[in-house]
């Protein structure tokens, strides 16, 4: 791991010291600029510019395009160089673990039940009528990559590891509201209603009371489902991913 503390610096030669150091450049830079272009395309005026010039279709391609060399590049200079970079934090390992694990199963279990009752916000709305997940946030697959990030965030404290995860922690918690904001002034009234009765951030409107969450609306089938796919990531990361967590 280069840079894993400033200790063992001394040992790495000039050039592989220059190598790493750009490769980190890179990855910092792609992934703030994944986060600068998603959040800047998908902020109100811009946005409304770029759809009258382009049309619906091509924008979302055009979009799509701009995620992918920005967030590929970062994700796999990440993947071949994990670890990169000074060290900014380092808990306690079974502090962060067992944060991280249940932050993770929750992040799993937002985008399992989505299926189940897909928000009026999403790309192919759903009904406007709080149920299900959708009382917890009305964006479980943002908060779900939101928390994906954070979850890393704690066990991985390089600074390779903060901008590569950071920019999923970023785009999961801003995007939504830039979404709710623009989505207000398109889908009127029915809409905003929707929002008053939920939150963005996971049980902010059920500890308002502004609605109650029901075990019984949630889908038991995706619930387990969740579950299965939660287990096998924990008991398989190290293969997976080149590192276990226990």
């Amino acid at each position: 791991m280069f840079f894993a503390s400033l200790a063992p610096l001394r040992f790495i030669s000039p050039q592989r010291y220059t190598r790493f150091t750009m490769i980190l450049i890179l990855i910092v830079v792609f992934s703030v600029l994944f986060v600068a272009t998603h959040l800047l395309m998908s902020h109100g005026a811009i946005r409304e510019n770029l759809v009258a010039k382009l049309g619906a279709g091509p924008f979302l391609g055009l979009y799509s395009l701009v995620s992918f060399l920005t967030l590929g590049p970062a994700s796999v200079l990440w993947w071949q160089n994990r670890h990169l970079g000074p060290i900014l934090w380092q808990f306690n390992p079974w502090v962060e673990r067992g944060i991280a694990l249940v932050l993770m199963l929750f992040a799993i279990e937002f985008i399992a039940l989505m299926l189940a009752d897909p928000s009026p916000a999403s790309m192919l709305p759903g009904s406007k009528e709080p149920r299900g997940i959708l009382r917890v946030t009305r964006h479980p697959m943002n908060m779900g990559l939101a928390l994906f990030g954070l979850s890393h965030l704690l066990a991985n404290g390089t600074v390779g590891d903060v901008a590569f995860f950071g920019s999923f922690v970023v785009v999961g918690v801003v995007g939504p509201f830039q979404m709710d904001a623009r989505l207000k002034k398109k889908r009127g009234e029915g809409f905003i209603e929707f929002c008053s009765q939920t939150s963005v951030i996971p049980f902010v409107a059920i500890l308002r009371g502004r609605t109650k969450f029901r075990a019984d609306e949630i889908s038991f089938p995706l619930f387990l489902i969740g579950i299965v796919v939660y287990v096998a990531l924990v008991i398989f990361h190290g293969r997976f991913f080149g590192a276990d967590i226990f």
